[in-house]
């Protein structure tokens, strides 16, 4: 990230007394219109219109405030320009949060009411003079927003009432409740796939493209992207100096555009095992046993058209009744299958909802 300074410039504060505006935090630390000391925390950024640029400004810190009269004094001062009162335990002015412009390079408006509702914010105590937006007008000379404590209140309520109707319905969601269950019959498919060697046509990069792939072409098209620099992003920020100035510099980060990288991609074909058929073999209850469908393979070699066994699947079902009439059904290992005599009864779980039945409950009895 590239930065340059770009100057610096005075803050600007209102007289809270006789109401004179933008008067410059530097050259004004008393107003010219009726004496009163300048409040380092109403001190705010100007608009570019209202910008007074300082020359040759030395920045010595923060200003620090007089104990005695509140009156902002230079950091290097020992004793209060407003009432002379020595400055050994003055504390530093608190300072404004960097200032950002928007893409466009523009800055969001500033005020001094804004400048001491945010030091208010960060001592976490109220302004005296800048009242926060839900505060009444009842002795506070502000205009109170229609609705106040109660509409943040009622907006806490319906905050909560949504959570809890949440809460309480994912509750029900997953609640489950315990049933009896009685073993009504068995059923039980397996499937054997039957694969062919055959020519088949495929897709792949040129890089990718097996050593004995037939009918190749290829053409170019677009494989993945990259990131190539595409001028600069800049923004402008204003930093509160703290002795009534401010320092304006820019800040640059390099754009990134993402540019197609090109390669070939080939078609071709060429001769894999793919599934042709399923033989399939199913039965209910347990006997006669379980078995293999029986498999017929044109031929067993290995050129166009040869047959072989593929993957084998299996599934054993157990079907229940619960005690309420509904049926059930669970998909077990085959052991567990054969344990479940039909007839016995077993206890578990069922969703209250959604009336669904736990098979991993499942107990004897």
């Amino acid at each position: 990230m590239a930065s340059s300074d770009l100057g610096t410039y005075q803050m600007l504060w209102d007289c809270e007394n006789c109401d004179t505006e933008r008067l410059l935090g530097l050259n004004h630390r008393h107003c010219p219109a009726c004496g009163s000391p300048q409040d380092p925390e109403r001190r705010y950024f100007p608009t570019e219109d209202n910008k007074v640029a300082v020359e040759d400004h030395e920045l010595t810190g923060a200003d620090r405030t007089c104990p005695a009269c509140e009156s902002p004094n230079a950091a290097k001062a020992g004793f209060c320009g407003g009432c002379g009162s020595p400055l050994d335990e003055a504390d530093s002015v608190a300072v404004r949060k960097e200032q950002t412009s928007s893409s466009a390079g523009d800055f969001a408006d500033d005020s001094a009411n804004a400048a001491e509702t945010e030091h208010a914010a960060a001592d976490g105590s109220p302004s005296a003079s800048a009242p926060s937006p839900d505060a009444g007008d009842e002795g506070s000379g502000g205009k109170a927003r229609k609705g106040g404590l109660f509409a943040g209140a009622a907006g806490m309520l319906i905050l909560g009432a949504i959570i809890l109707c949440c809460a309480v319905g994912g509750i029900f969601l997953f609640w489950k409740k315990d049933a009896s269950f009685t073993v009504e019959g068995h059923s039980w498919t397996r499937t054997i796939e039957v694969e062919k060697l055959d020519e088949v046509s495929k897709s792949a990069w040129k890089d990718e493209v097996p050593s004995g792939a037939d009918n190749v072409s290829c053409k170019k098209a677009e494989r993945s992207t990259k990131k190539e620099p595409d001028g600069e992003e800049c923004v402008t920020k204003r930093k509160d100096n703290g002795d009534g100035t401010f320092t304006e510099r820019e800040e640059c980060t390099t754009k990134y555009k993402k540019v197609p990288v090109y390669d070939k991609k080939c078609s071709y074909t060429v001769e894999d095992w793919v599934v042709s058929r399923t033989e399939k073999a199913d039965g209910k209850g347990l006997k006669p046993a379980p078995s293999w469908p029986s498999v017929k393979l044109k031929d067993k070699g290995r050129r166009l058209g040869s047959e072989r066994e593929g993957d084998r699947k299996e599934s054993y079902d157990v079907h229940f009744t619960g005690s309420d009439g509904a049926s059930h059904s669970c998909d077990w290992s085959e052991s567990n299958w054969k344990a479940a005599a039909e007839g016995s009864t077993w206890t578990g779980q069922v969703g209250v909802m959604s009336g669904a039945i736990d098979c991993g409950s499942l107990k004897p009895g």
